[in-house]
């Protein structure tokens, strides 16, 4: 009996001990394989990264988890400037976007009087530091010529030689034609006409257009000089030629009054967009012109790019609306020598002083012909010896160009003012000195964000009903 109970025995603890030895792998548990998987996921990064980045520095290091959780219980500011300089280098290496640079003027208003988008690409998002300047005028004045001396970058030896050569036809005959065919094996003619066309931008009128009283510029040009100065010339004021295309395509016996409420429009326009607007005039004093401007000033929608309120600038006027108002240099161009005198000048400055004396338009921006030592104390040379506070009285934003005559450069004819070389050169930098102020109530608005602008402006006043109304009321 004691040998078969320890038989027994021995053939339970085989029984036992055997589906331990020879368990089989469908039998075991998922929890030791989930397990393993776990350890050899947690093992590869780990053993992989360090081997890829033993030479790189502690900081840049990957590290496991547990490390990282250890190390970001705590506030480390070393390695968070390190991630913002990181981000900086990141940014710094980018290489920024080429700006083209104009060589001719693109229409900012079509000949439709369409805006147009031809003009971003020249454009920078970044840059705050602009300046805009429009002109305006009848036709045949020299609208063109005063924008081309304002965007002159570097002195013309020759500047008067220039602007009576820019009327002239070029010749065509048969003998030219030849010429001009041999030089154009030789590759000179390009280079001639390149250093023609450079010396100005806007086109000016030739001898045929001012004989047959044909206009020049149609819509809005626009040109942007290195200097970022953004030039705009605009379409005659009640020009006969515009009258006459719009009638031959529209046959309206009304076209007149719609040439004269188009002339509004991008006057109101150029009021809303420009920091210094410049009205020309060949001639003391165009009663109409003067009641031109105050039309398109009274009729000028509101025009606001957000809503916020911001404080004005220094040196800058705003309406009751809360718009900026841009600097009115009134121009007059061809002057004679009896212009020049202090007399004229005094009747010239008190007739615009009253003409505008409730307009919100800046007439004392600093563009004198003198200085004002009463107002700021600054002394700046006068355009003629005569010309004081005593003699023409308080200064405003008034400018004279002479006439350009066949024999300028006979120095025995007594002129009675400066070259035209000098005046142009003064105009050019008191155009350029005026104060930029803000056009919109948006803060350092970019030249992008200016160019949005305007198109939202030509869209508003052209929907706007105080044109049509205006126009209705038109005989």
């Amino acid at each position: 009996m004691a040998d078969k109970k320890k038989k027994i025995l021995f053939t339970k603890e085989a029984a036992t001990r055997r589906p331990m030895i020879l368990k089989s792998d469908r039998d075991r548990g998922p929890s030791q394989d989930q397990n393993k998987d776990k350890q050899e996921k947690e093992k590869q990064p780990t053993i992989i990264l360090k081997t890829r980045e033993q030479n790189a520095p502690r900081e840049e290091r990957p590290q496991s988890p547990k490390a990282q959780t250890s190390e970001s219980d705590g506030y480390h500011p070393q390695k968070i400037a390190q991630n913002e300089n990181k981000d900086k280098k990141i940014v710094e290496s980018k290489p920024t976007p080429t700006l083209k640079l104009m060589s001719n003027p693109i229409k900012l208003l079509d000949e439709n009087l369409e805006f147009s988008q031809s003009a971003l690409k020249y454009l920078q998002d970044c840059n705050t530091n602009y300046l805009v300047v429009g002109i305006m005028g009848t036709q045949s004045v020299g609208k063109s010529m005063i924008l081309n001396l304002i965007a002159q970058n570097t002195p013309l030896p020759d500047l008067c030689t220039e602007i009576l050569k820019s009327h002239d036809l070029p010749n065509t005959e048969a003998n030219d034609v030849a010429i001009e065919n041999q030089m154009e094996n030789l590759n000179i003619a390009n280079t001639s006409n390149e250093t023609n066309n450079s010396f100005f931008k806007f086109k000016m009128q030739d001898i045929e257009q001012i004989e047959r009283g044909a206009h020049c510029t149609r819509g809005v040009d626009m040109y942007v000089t290195n200097d970022r100065v953004i030039l705009l010339d605009c379409q005659p004021l009640w020009s006969p030629s515009l009258i006459d295309e719009s009638n031959n395509v529209a046959m309206n016996p009304r076209c007149a009054n719609i040439v004269t409420v188009d002339c509004l429009e991008i006057a109101s326009f150029l009021m809303s967009i420009c920091h210094v607007l410049i009205a020309v005039q060949d001639w003391f004093a165009d009663y109409n012109f003067l009641r031109f401007i105050q039309t398109a000033e009274m009729l000028k929608p509101t025009l606001s790019a957000s809503s916020s309120v911001s404080v004005p600038t220094e040196g800058s006027e705003s309406s009751g609306d809360g718009e900026w108002q841009p600097h009115l240099l009134l121009l007059h161009n061809r002057c004679q020598l009896e212009d020049f005198t202090p007399n004229a000048v005094k009747t010239m400055q008190d007739l615009y002083r009253k003409a505008f004396q409730k307009s919100t338009l800046q007439l004392n921006s600093g563009m004198y012909m003198y200085s004002d030592t009463n107002r700021n104390g600054l002394h700046v040379d006068q355009v003629c010896k005569g010309y004081n506070i005593d003699n023409c009285g308080p200064p405003i934003n008034l400018f004279l160009l002479p006439e350009i005559y066949s024999d300028f450069d006979n120095k025995d004819i007594y002129r009675g003012h400066p070259s035209f070389e000098q005046l142009a050169k003064r105009l050019r930098w008191l155009v350029l000195g005026a104060n930029r102020h803000q056009i919109t109530n948006v803060p350092n608005l970019s030249e992008k964000g200016w160019f949005q602008f305007c198109n939202k402006a030509w869209e508003t006043i052209r929907k706007c009903t105080f044109f049509i109304e205006y126009e209705r009321l038109l005989p």
